[in-house]
């Protein structure tokens, strides 16, 4: 029988592989495309592709361009969310904590796995994860191998195996210093690493049982204290910083969610995705499965925000997503067991 925080842990992993999925089908696309081809995302489904009579792909409707970076994924597979939330995941529990080398080595792996014979990678990998990885093909350690990119979200979506290492061991300090090594293996911008330390915190957070109040004001606080001004050289550091979005939020808890999207916006940088996500989990703080849903359908980058979202949702929550959704989500069986593995650290 699995003690009460491996189901926790379990959920953490699971929410995220499950808020992937939902967003999966239609990453990239706006709301009023969701609205217009699927309707509505409801469950998991298949990859949506859209044809015109001659079978040839609709890559432009009247609200805008239309992507399809997970062309023949099915219902239940997943992106490099939960691909590389995983890798970290099976790091820590193989090796019962924190290495470095071991972590980029397995989160590598996972990327040149899916390399194809035309050079494309399967899995949606951002442009600067690809290029920090290719650093790691050249033997670069992972203490230089981060490049200065885009602000992309790849620390915050992956680093919630973190918040797991940190509530079981009880090494809070030590979590939050090994995400920002972890998030600096692929990405340099102050505003992403910082991301992947309020991530991990906020696991950490729920998992204690924090109230809505605290955990807004914590992970502000977090913030605060662990991101540095973006410096001219690093891209659009024009607008701004991670935290003057978080502290947006703490001033607008109750703001409707529309007003939240004008505000923030849900894409793939890090300053629109990661609030986003914060701001559409505390505000259905007592309603996770309707705002969960209710964020992948504002579209975007909704992978993202859906897997960053699902995993704060099992933190604070347990498994409390349809059962019909959780059985269908691909490697089902090594999410358990690296969720029971890590529940175990520190005598757990």
């Amino acid at each position: 029988m699995e003690t009460k925080n491996a189901e926790r842990y379990t959920a953490v992993l699971i929410g995220c592989a499950i808020g992937d999925t939902l967003g999966m089908p239609v990453e990239a696309w706006k709301k009023e495309q969701i609205r217009k081809y699927a309707g509505r995302i409801t469950k998991p489904i298949d990859a949506v592709v859209i044809t015109d009579s001659n079978g040839n792909l609709v890559m432009q409707d009247e609200f805008g361009k239309l992507k399809y970076y997970n062309k023949g994924l099915k219902a239940g597979q997943q992106t490099d969310d939960t691909i590389l939330t995983m890798a970290l995941a099976d790091s820590i529990a193989e090796k019962q904590g924190i290495d470095l080398e071991d972590i980029a080595k397995k989160q590598l792996r996972e990327y040149e796995i899916r390399i194809q014979p035309d050079g494309k990678v399967l899995g949606g990998f951002g442009g600067t994860t690809r290029d920090a990885f290719k650093n790691l093909q050249k033997g670069i350690s992972p203490l230089k191998s981060g490049v200065i990119g885009g602000p992309g979200n790849a620390p915050a979506m992956k680093m919630s195996p973190l918040g797991l290492y940190m509530h079981a061991t009880g090494n809070y300090e030590e979590g939050l210093k090994a995400a920002e090594a972890i998030g600096r293996i692929t990405h340099l911008d102050p505003r992403s690493v910082a991301s992947g330390i309020v991530q991990a915190h906020c696991v950490y957070a729920l998992l204690k049982g924090v109230s809505r109040d605290d955990f807004v004001g914590s992970f502000v606080e977090v913030c605060r204290k662990r991101e540095a001004f973006p410096a001219k050289e690093f891209s659009l550091s024009n607008e701004g910083t991670l935290l003057e979005r978080l502290k947006w939020i703490q001033g607008n808890m109750d703001a409707e969610p529309e007003a939240a999207f004008q505000k923030l916006g849900s894409s793939s940088l890090v300053y629109s995705s990661y609030p986003f996500a914060l701001f559409m989990f505390q505000k259905y703080w007592d309603k996770p499965i309707e705002g969960l849903l209710e964020t992948v359908n504002y579209g975007g980058d909704c992978d993202t925000t859906g897997a960053m979202y699902g995993a704060l949702a099992g933190a604070k929550n347990g498994m409390i997503f349809p059962e019909e959704w959780a059985k269908v989500i691909d490697g089902l069986k090594r999410i358990k067991s690296t969720a029971k593995k890590i529940s175990k650290i520190g005598g757990n």
